[in-house]
């Protein structure tokens, strides 16, 4: 199995050497690599560089090469967030386990509990939603009418996920 990216060449076809080399410079070799590649002398590629259909090739190699290389990254991109996803939806499930242990001990400190039961309500935006209805009244208080619609927060929800 070749360590390159192949490319389908075009009907009019050039040598096995030839694929070699356009496959192999498609991949960002040096000339000197694409020659031994190639079993051929560093003049013989750069002879071939200069072909209008070595060019064409080469031209449509790199296109591939490039398409290839940008999937990959996008798949390497979706791996890594899922897999920081999942790390961290492990590390807040430890998490709240550990802060409901602090909550539930009798012999946990208060300030240590109410700290813990003020970490879980930042977390599920407990605090956000209190400062929002507290605002919410106080506009109400001065004759203000506040409408909020389900469309306007529902994203709120979904940044909580």
């Amino acid at each position: 199995m070749s360590p390159f990216n192949v490319t389908k060449m075009s009907p009019v076809a050039l040598t096995q050497k030839q694929v070699v080399a356009v496959n192999a410079l498609a991949n960002g070799l040096p000339v000197e690599k694409v020659a031994l590649l190639a079993e051929v002398s560093k003049r013989t590629v750069l002879r071939w560089k200069k072909m209008d259909i070595f060019q064409a090739e080469l031209k449509r190699a790199r296109h591939s090469v490039a398409k290839a290389s940008i999937e990959i990254i996008r798949e390497s991109k979706e791996s890594v967030f899922q897999d920081s996803r999942n790390a961290l939806k492990l590390l807040l499930g430890k998490s709240f386990k550990v802060l409901n242990e602090i909550i539930d001990n009798p012999e946990a400190a208060e300030r240590d509990k109410l700290k813990a039961i003020d970490t879980i309500g930042n977390w599920l935006g407990v605090k956000y939603m209190n400062e929002v209805n507290t605002a919410i009244e106080m506009l109400e208080s001065r004759g203000f009418r506040v409408v909020v619609e389900v469309e306007d927060v529902k994203h709120l929800g979904n940044e909580m996920n």
